[in-house]
């Protein structure tokens, strides 16, 4: 074998290595609409719980540890449908999504406060912000996706 062919070869496969550690970055379609769901419907029963005494107050708690565990179970069905394991510290995961995290904290922050200045009630209130947050997660994958598709259209 030539330099040059070897030097090819490896060229081929760091391009392909790089291209797996992309599309192992990408989530599935399903993922965004089902972890908003998974933080909507907690602030739901959280919502309906109020006022209604130990029945609504064990609703709540059980329709929010639920929503915790299929957000968990989410993120390892993810990991697992990509065929491509990329191990990352904790931190390095919160360092690459810091940002939309921010955004999508900020935003339902600002939910609260706007629903406390509009005189809502605390269950509206609520819904309010696991709504923002459950929407803004969503939003979070999907552009997470399109800028990975970018990368991965780009000639290498």
């Amino acid at each position: 074998m030539s330099v040059d062919s070897a030097a090819d070869a490896l060229r081929n496969v760091d391009t392909a290595r790089a291209g797996a550690r992309l599309r192992a970055g990408l989530t599935p379609a399903w993922y965004g609409p089902a972890a908003a769901a998974a933080l909507i419907v907690p602030g739901a029963g959280g919502a309906w719980g109020v006022g209604r005494g130990a029945q609504g107050a064990l609703v709540s708690l059980v329709l929010s540890l639920g929503g915790l565990a299929v957000t968990v179970g989410l993120v390892r069905a993810t990991r697992r449908a990509t065929g491509v394991v990329v191990t990352r510290t904790w931190f390095s995961r919160l360092r690459r999504g810091w940002l939309g995290l921010l955004v999508v904290l900020v935003a339902g922050i600002a939910g609260w406060v706007l629903c406390r200045q509009a005189g809502a009630g605390e269950a509206v209130t609520r819904m309010t912000v696991f709504t923002v947050w459950g929407l803004g997660a969503w939003s979070v994958c999907a552009m997470r996706n399109a800028a990975i598709r970018q990368k991965l259209r780009e000639p290498a």
